[in-house]
Formats: structure tokens, sequence, C-alpha cells
């Protein structure tokens, strides 16, 4: 109970949701047990207000109101001692809210202040100044937590993220412990469009990265400089201004760095502005990830349009079968990690076309909580990792899309796009709510239900091979 409260607090869960009620449910429970009220008082604080990560950002003082009126309620509906934070005085002086603030995902991923999970700035969430780039949705999570389930789909591969938002996927994947005998991606590009998010975007991947967390004094500097921005240069919806304007401080946020059998291996971070409808040339790229990027019906088009010439290598005039470039770099020294660091690149694999027919054909019948199908997901989700690594020769580019069930009209459209321009779809995900991912929901319409790979047409059966499996 209290580290589903200290969640859902800090990752600022409105107190309307669901979730409180389930907390309100357990402290009930414990209310049954011989732990004296004022215990109980005490231990609720310690997870939630006064929490050691509450101090280390700046955070949302509408929402410290929400939860000091929710647990003040709950004290007088049980009749226990108010303490003394639950005031009128005290609740009254809190302050008015920035644009943005900064919230904590506990659980997720290894990086960020106190490394007790991803700190992202934000915004309070929903669609706000003309661009839902600004907070993180449900289908980031869900993706995330595939990913970092399937980390063999990335291992010594170059990936580029689509929508990318603020951050959160990017920040899980690149803070999530690797198990051993796996490498990280050796490059991540994160892209967006909107010139306010991706200044969010490139601070928060510096917040996660970084080897030592800022001073919280920086972070309300750059809080209050991000939310003054926002009010001063909104712009239209669709409106594209150049980024960055101005350059953010350091030309691109720090590597991730991961310790794989003794060694600092290196994950090249780096964030583009890419308007999907005249997108600038993109470097090799072998894994595209995107989620909740389906909504917008005109842009679908253009969406698959750049996601076919990343996988048939047009975007970067590299057709398929050129071989990438790495560059491996000796280490010396295990502490200087700024300076030395072996980038160990595993050989890229190709699945066999035997190989690739038979994942294409097995569609997973069930998602995470479903205790009647899941082993078919995870059975999936075992055999495109063996897919990823055993194969012979040089795996070909393929991309993942989170699509949640915000309109299954656009969803149907994009799907009908993909077909029409030529590519293969097949469905690798399923996932149904559970309390991970109801941080992020704003209403039952953004539950998340499926995970598409999308691939170019094996060459030996060409365009009619495209089917669905939707």
């Amino acid at each position: 109970m209290c580290e589903l409260l200290a969640r859902a607090h800090l990752a600022a869960v409105p107190t309307s949701r669901s979730i409180w009620g389930h907390v309100a449910a357990a402290i009930d429970a414990l209310s049954d047990t011989p732990e004296a009220p004022h215990q109980l008082v005490s231990r609720l604080l310690e997870t939630s207000v006064r929490h050691p990560l509450v101090a280390a950002v700046p955070r949302s003082h509408k929402h410290a109101r929400q939860v000091l009126q929710w647990l003040r309620d709950q004290w007088l509906a049980r009749g226990w001692t108010i303490p003394a934070e639950f005031s009128d005085d005290a609740m009254s002086c809190l302050e008015c809210d920035p644009e943005v603030f900064y919230k904590t995902y506990v659980g997720w991923g290894g990086g960020g202040v106190g490394r007790a999970g991803v700190t992202l700035l934000e915004s309070a969430g929903g669609i706000a100044h003309n661009t839902t780039g600004l907070t993180t949705w449900c289908g980031a999570a869900v993706l995330a937590e595939w990913a970092t389930d399937n980390p063999a789909i990335m291992a010594g591969r170059r990936v580029l993220e689509l929508g990318a938002g603020v951050g959160f996927t990017a920040c899980v994947i690149l803070t999530t412990p690797l198990q051993e005998g796996l490498q990280p991606p050796t490059s991540y590009l994160l892209t967006d469009c909107h010139h306010h998010v991706l200044t969010l975007l490139h601070h928060n991947l510096a917040l996660n990265l970084a080897t030592a967390p800022p001073k919280r004094e920086e972070l309300e500097k750059f809080q209050r400089e991000a939310s003054e921005e926002l009010v001063r240069g909104e712009v239209e919806a669709g409106e594209v201004v150049a980024w960055p304007t101005p350059a953010p401080q350091g030309s691109s946020p720090p590597a991730a760095v991961v310790e794989v059998s003794g060694a600092c291996v290196l994950t090249k971070v780096d964030v583009l502005q890419v308007d999907w409808r005249r997108p600038p040339p993109l470097p090799p790229v072998d894994v595209v990830l995107a989620a909740d990027v389906v909504y917008a019906r005109h842009l679908i088009p253009s969406l698959v349009t750049l996601i076919r010439s990343i996988l048939d290598g047009s975007a970067s005039g590299q057709r398929e079968g050129n071989p990438p470039n790495f560059e491996t770099v000796d280490i010396s020294s295990k502490s200087d990690q700024k300076q030395k660091a072996r980038l160990e690149v595993y050989s890229q694999q190709n699945p066999t076309e035997e190989d690739e027919a038979k994942m294409n054909k097995e569609e997973p019948t069930g998602g995470k909580n479903n205790d009647e199908d899941g082993g078919a997901t995870n059975d999936k989700n075992e055999k495109l990792e063996r897919d990823q690594t055993e194969g012979p020769g040089r795996r070909e580019r393929e991309a993942f899309i989170a699509c949640t069930r915000r309109s299954q009209e656009t969803l149907a459209v994009f799907l009908e796009e993909v077909r029409q321009q030529g590519l293969v779809h097949s469905l690798v995900f399923q996932a149904t709510l559970d309390t991970d991912t109801a941080l992020f929901l704003y209403n039952e319409a953004h539950l998340p239900v499926k995970i598409y790979r999308i691939t170019l047409p094996s060459r030996s059966v060409g365009s009619a091979a495209c089917h669905s499996q939707d």
C-alpha cells in the first residue's frame, strides 16, 4: 500500500484516478490491524508528502494540495487525529503551479534523480500548448516495458524513436540493467517535431543519463525558464519552429553507460527535430520505435512513408543490404568512462525467410495479466528474441509501433496505409490494464492494447507477401 501511494504521489497522478481508490482500500485493510492509527498515519506521510524524493526536484504544488486534501479526508472519515501538514494554513501556503514540473516514475528504469526510477520534466497531462508531446502517455509505458523485456531486439543495433515526446520510453530503456551476455544499443536517436517538446526531451535525457544528478537550484532555474518560454512562445497546432533556439547546454545528451562483463559500454544518444511531412536526412537505423503516434489521421500517410524510407534505407541514403559502419574503441581504464569505452558490437543478424514467415503467422492471443492467454504472448516474445539472435547473417531493419485504443478508426487507417505502401505488419504483443500502466491512463479509451512489428516484404515473396494480423 505504501509503495502504491508513493508511486501515485511522485508521478503526480490526480486523486480522481482509480489508483487512489486502491490506496484507500489498502488503508481500510490496514485499519483493521493492531497497528495504532498514529503509526499508520506516520507511515503514510513518510511515503507521500515526506518522501525523500519529493524534495529532490521541483514538483507540482497543485498536486501536493490534492494529496494533502485526500489524506485529510481519509483521516476525517476514520476519526483519526489530523497531522499539522493537513491544516488549512499549511495547504494554503503552497504556491501556484508552473507550466511544467517534475514527475518521478518509481520502479521504471534505473536512472534519474535518486536513481529510484525515471524523473521527467513535463506538463500536468493531456494536450497542452497545442501539442500532445509535453506529457507521458500510456503507450510509452507499454512500449518501454515490452522493449526492456525483449532487449535482444536492440542489442548492438542503432535505434531511432519517432515521436519521443518527453523521453519516457528512451530513459527507461537506456537506464534498465541488462541481462548477462546482452549488449545495449550502439546508438539511440530520439526525434520529435515540436520545439518545446524537444527542449524538455533534451533536458530529461541529460537528467536521467548524467553520472551525478544536478542540484535542485539548477532544476528550478530550468523549470522556470521552460515554463516562461511555453507561455511566451506558444504556436498554432501544426506550426513548426526550428529547434534548437537557443541551443541547449552541451551539444548532445550524455551517453548512456552500461556495464557489460566488466567493460563500460556506451550508447550514443542524440536528439533531432523531425517533421514527418518534410523529414531531414537521417543516419542509418536498424530499429524504429514509436508509441501513440497514429492518433492524427492527416499525418498517417507521412508517418508510414517515413517508416518505409527508414526500413528500405532511402532515408539515410543506404539501401537495404549496405553494411553499417561501427567504431570500436579499446578500454584501458574502467574509471575513465567519458574518455574510453569499448563499443562492443555484436554481428547484425537476420532471420531466415522460413523463420520470418513462421513469426508473421503466429499471433499472440493474450497479454499481460491475462492468465488464460498470457502464455501465448510470452512464447511469442521468446520466439521473436530467438529469431533476432540466432538467424544467419545480418538482421533486417524493423519497426515496432505501440498503439493504444484511443481511436480504433485511426488505428485501422494506419494499418491500411501500411498495407497500401507494401509493408508487412504482424502483432507481437497485447497488453491489458495493470497497476503500472494505470499511472498513465487518462481514461479507458487510452487502454494500451497492441504492439505491431513492421518490416519490408520478404524479397523472395515480394509485395504479395503483405498481410495483416489484426
